[in-house]
């Protein structure tokens, strides 16, 4: 959990009222069975067991703590498992390695075994030519080794790495590789994610308008290889803000969520599709709005994006609306970036107080071992459209894929498309299942220039407003949504 969103404290209810429906239960809804005693601050990260158990780590209080625990194991019904000990060393993102987990630390790295004690093989503090200054992500690889972002200061005047570093191996005992070329950067890498060929995209928090890569300058938004070395070819044009989360596609384009501005774009930008070239995929709905609300202090922008097999998006962060709809911190997307109306259609996680302010976040979202999810972050209460539990606490476990309807696309809309190229007419054909769906017109840069809502089977849209050029055209409906591209001459 990162300071600049900081969770907030809210006073448990002495009662409190938990409403259910007794509808049969959907893929996504919320498992009432399971509830932690967790009442604050935050849950960072968490990694679900083979048993059902759940270690989670961040900063928490259970009833009776007088201090922070900074992680914990969680029994099958979400209570604390107190066979787990008191550690002092969790906090940041868990990753599971062979029979260990390296977990986030402040400003680095531990490594424990599953029983919650510290693997004393791994050491970062003691090791030579190397001090931890700002925290950051990290990629742990097959053999153990360590990829870091943060900041990072360096004393190995042997091979001539002194100052500070943004990128720095370690190998898998936790001393400094001194075989690897460290990098530096403007300002500390944030958060990095490896790609399917292995190199890496990744997020600078720096001052507007000054990232530099190894003394050359670049975008906040940008890609190094597997040696660290920057990739000019990718060129995102981000000047202002940063990326919290990403997601690879096989085919080279990645999403990226957060806040940030792209040259040319007025607007902040909070979840886009880049291709393999870094410019904004056209196809993608570039421009959607997360909003806070009444949230005090939150960043609304993405925290995960999660893919789902047929391609549709789970997106979780510390928005409280959608695009103008309620959405507590979760919200699910078609291919093309298109809201689903049918999916997280309640309040979500609910918000509460800390220290005055008010908060409300879901910091993400994985699939458990026994055909069930989990969603973890800083909220009390969680709503999914049916069941309203008030005594949902910073983590909540939610029905599979296999619960229900089991299949999200219960029907696929056709869309028809005349004449292509065209000029101020356009027809618009859909199947009769989404006669009443609402038309998008995009630009190039995702920009929607133009919404219509049809109404009918066939449509005929006024386009003179727009100028000659390629644009891209969706249909959206609640049973999903489709996508084409038109030419005005």
């Amino acid at each position: 959990m990162r300071s600049s969103r900081p969770a907030r404290l809210f006073l448990l209810l002495a009662t409190a009222i938990v409403v259910s429906d007794v509808r049969p239960q959907q893929p996504f809804n919320l498992d009432t069975t399971f509830k932690t005693e967790v009442n604050t601050w935050y849950v960072s990260s968490i990694l679900p067991l083979a048993g059902g158990k759940v270690i989670i780590s961040g900063q928490m209080k259970f009833p009776g703590d007088q201090s922070f625990r900074s992680g914990a194991r969680l029994n099958t019904e979400g209570t604390r498992d107190d066979t787990y000990p008191d550690v002092a060393y969790m906090g940041g993102k868990l990753t599971p390695w062979n029979d260990r987990i390296y977990q986030g630390n402040g400003i680095g790295v531990r490594r424990s075994w599953p029983d919650g004690s510290l693997d004393t093989d791994f050491d970062m503090v003691n090791c030579p030519y190397h001090s931890n200054v700002q925290g950051g992500d990290y990629h742990v690889y097959p053999d153990g080794r360590i990829l870091m972002g943060g900041v990072h200061q360096l004393s190995d005047s042997i091979r001539g790495y002194e100052g500070y570093y943004c990128l720095v191996w370690f190998t898998n005992t936790g001393c400094l590789d001194t075989t690897a070329h460290h990098r530096t950067c403007s300002g500390s890498l944030d958060d990095f994610r490896e790609l399917p060929d292995g190199k890496f995209i990744g997020s600078l928090g720096t001052p507007p308008g000054t990232a530099t890569w190894d003394n050359r300058s670049t975008s906040n938004i940008m890609r190094f290889a597997t040696d660290g070395a920057l990739d000019t070819t990718f060129q995102t044009n981000v000047w202002w803000g940063q990326a919290f989360a990403f997601l690879p596609l096989s085919d080279g384009r990645v999403y990226a969520g957060g806040h940030f501005r792209v040259t040319g774009i007025v607007d902040t930008l909070q979840l886009v599709r880049f291709m393999p070239d870094g410019s904004l995929d056209p196809s993608f709905n570039n421009q959607l709005a997360f909003s806070p609300g009444d949230l005090d202090g939150s960043d609304p922008g993405p925290t995960c994006i999660h893919p789902l097999n047929d391609g549709h998006l789970i997106i979780t962060g510390g928005f409280q609306a959608v695009d103008g709809q309620q959405r507590g911190g979760i919200c699910m997307l078609d291919t093309n970036g298109v809201l689903r109306t049918d999916q997280f259609a309640g309040s979500g996680g609910g918000s509460y107080l800390y220290q005055g302010l008010s908060t409300g976040t879901v910091r993400g979202i994985l699939p458990g071992p026994n055909d069930d999810w989990y969603i973890w972050g800083s909220y009390h209460g969680y709503d999914d459209g049916t069941n309203n539990d008030t005594l949902q606490r910073m983590v909540s476990r939610l029905y599979g894929l296999n619960v229900g309807i089991g299949d999200l696309d219960q029907d696929v809309p056709t869309l028809a498309l005349g004449p292509n190229p065209g000029t101020d007419n356009l027809l618009v054909e859909v199947s009769a299942a989404f006669q009443d769906g609402s038309l998008r017109i995009r630009d190039l840069s995702g920009r929607v220039v133009m919404t219509a809502s049809l109404g009918n089977l066939r449509s005929l849209i006024n386009t003179s407003p727009l100028s000659s050029g390629l644009y891209v055209i969706s249909v959206n409906s609640v049973y999903g949504s489709v996508t084409s591209k038109w030419i005005k001459q």
